[in-house]
């Protein structure tokens, strides 16, 4: 009897996928709208998402080693002002396996890497640019997701939560990005009832060159609490040698 259940659920899964993939464009383009609208400009109080602050866990496959590497850390983000005038911030520290620091004020990054005594410092995409070549886009470009990217159902279109899969293609090609899938939460489309918003990417993977892929999962999110602008810019430490690169910002 157990089995039973479990194989009918297993097969909802997939058919429910199936008929999502095959054309109920309707209810993509409404999650596409609920994902984005909250850090759009002039979102209002209930729906508007200002500031993030979360764990991280993730697994990073490098396709060149064969390698699979495991960490976690947590992440702090500004998402900018009502006007739009102001770029998004962010903090992002990884705590295992190597102590790094990822933080932008939102024009420059800075790369920290405690243990080389070294800080790599570039410039960052604006946010009137494309912007694809950074990694960090499915979280500091959500506003922005379907003007840079080709948004789809991802196979299957559910996970075995119910939540939805999206697979998103760059519209300008990136050496950077082949592709990212993003797993949203159901509530982005159960409004009723809601306190507050909702963080709606509950899961990143990030799909790069040579068969690479960074999976990226929140836990522990609080949205809308207030960060001081003091955490999105660095202070170059003593004795620590500041490198200068000369591409633009690629982390992970």
């Amino acid at each position: 009897m157990i089995r039973r259940i479990l194989l009918f659920g297993l097969m909802l899964i997939v058919l429910t996928g199936s008929a999502l993939a095959n054309g109920d464009d309707e209810l993509l383009t409404q999650l596409v709208r609920g994902l984005e609208t909250p850090f759009r400009p002039g979102a209002g109080p209930a729906t508007a998402i200002r500031d993030l602050q979360a764990g991280f866990v993730q697994q990073a496959y490098l396709g060149s080693l064969d390698r699979m590497e495991e960490g976690f850390g947590r992440v702090a983000v500004k998402f900018g002002d009502a006007t739009g005038d102001q770029p998004p911030r962010f903090f992002w520290e990884y705590l295992e396996p190597t102590e790094q620091q990822i933080i932008s004020d939102g024009h420059t990054v800075w790369v920290y890497l405690p243990e080389n005594s070294q800080v790599l410092e570039s410039p960052l995409p604006q946010a009137n640019q494309d912007g694809n070549d950074d990694p960090l886009i499915f979280l500091t470009g959500l506003g922005q997701l379907s003007r840079r990217f080709d948004v789809a159902w991802a196979q299957p279109a559910r996970d075995p939560q119910g939540h939805y899969r999206l697979r998103l293609d760059p519209r300008r090609p990136t050496p950077m990005i082949e592709h990212l899938e993003l797993v949203v939460d159901r509530a982005v489309l159960q409004r009723e009832g809601r306190p507050g918003p909702v963080y709606p990417v509950r899961e990143a993977v990030l799909f790069g060159p040579n068969q690479s892929r960074t999976q990226i999962r929140f836990v522990d999110v609080v949205l809308n609490r207030g960060i001081d602008d003091e955490r999105f810019h660095f202070i170059v430490p003593d004795g620590v040698e500041v490198v200068k690169p000369d591409q633009q910002f690629s982390a992970f």
